[in-house]
């Protein structure tokens, strides 16, 4: 609900009145760096320590403004971006890892788990603020609607485990190269390119890259909500009457990711299947701006 009502309110702002108050209406450009990531609860460690980490990824954005002038010092802003954001999601400690998985011969080894990506997510963002100036600063406010365009993310996960009888596996530890496109990818999808991982005397195969869903066997949506929404606050100096530079938050409100694929790292249930985490993950970022207006 909250998508249409602001992109009604962008649409009202830009199309009200045009004709008749042209000298009311502004228009402009911004482009910068933008610094985000995704912040949400870790897995906390038995010894209570947490396991993962969630820091920032840089990226840029550009975007068309649009703004109506209610007087000289007060009006409303309106803008079309496209925006960079994401995360670097980081994991290190106890886990486990299934080799052979999907063969009639698989087996769960339990270890320690060294896995990091780098999530990238391309947004058009939709902000509607209220602005006001105090001389050359100028201060503004309001919400974000975004609408995610793509979604991928790489990296690489460690794993240095033993059997169910605490023999290592052969290679100890191995790696696996993680290439995710989290709109396109497919459940149980991994490269054909494979490496031997020996168990107990078994061997098992176990795949050089696997795509987003890998582990899961069914895939109905992507991991990474197509919608997201939040508050958004900004500064900017102006430093003559159309170039300015500015600095922006953007707080998220919503969850970015579905439950069903938010599951534990560091355990598994007694039969085998995921433990639903379910927790709420949502998006931050700083945008660093600079931008003329006339």
């Amino acid at each position: 609900m909250y998508k249409y009502l602001l992109v009604f309110m962008l649409v009202s702002l830009m199309g009200y009145d045009m004709a008749g108050q042209s000298e009311k209406l502004g228009f402009g450009f911004r482009a910068g760096a933008s610094y985000a990531k995704i912040t949400g609860p870790s897995e906390v460690g038995p010894d209570g320590t947490d396991l993962e980490s969630m820091t920032n990824k840089s990226g840029f954005h550009i975007g068309a403004t649009f703004s109506y002038k209610m007087t000289d010092l007060f009006g409303f802003r309106g803008e079309l971006v496209y925006s960079q954001r994401g995360s670097i999601l980081d994991y290190n400690g106890p886990s486990y890892y299934v080799v052979g998985r999907y063969n009639v011969l698989e087996t769960t080894v339990t270890g320690n788990r060294d896995q990091s990506v780098k999530v990238n997510n391309t947004y058009f963002d939709f902000p509607v603020m209220v602005y006001y100036k105090l001389g050359i600063v100028e201060l503004s406010g309001g919400f974000n609607s975004s609408i995610l365009l793509s979604s991928t993310g790489g990296g690489s996960t460690e794993i240095d485990g033993v059997s169910s009888i605490g023999t290592p596996t052969d290679p100890t530890p191995f790696s696996v190269r993680l290439q995710h496109n989290y709109k396109s990818d497919r459940a149980m999808q991994a490269s054909a390119e494979s490496f031997g991982v020996k168990v107990d005397g078994f061997d098992y195969t176990v795949p050089s890259t696997t795509g987003a869903y890998y582990e899961f066997n069914t895939k109905d949506k992507n991991l990474y909500k197509t919608f997201d929404f939040g508050l958004v606050a900004c500064a900017a100096v102006y430093i003559n009457s159309g170039l300015y530079v500015s600095a922006r938050y953007i707080h998220g409100l919503t969850d970015v990711d579905r439950n069903e694929y938010d599951v534990s790292l560091q355990t598994l249930n007694s039969d085998g299947s995921f433990v639903q985490r379910a927790d709420d993950n949502k998006s931050q970022a700083w945008q660093f701006s600079v931008g003329f207006s006339f």
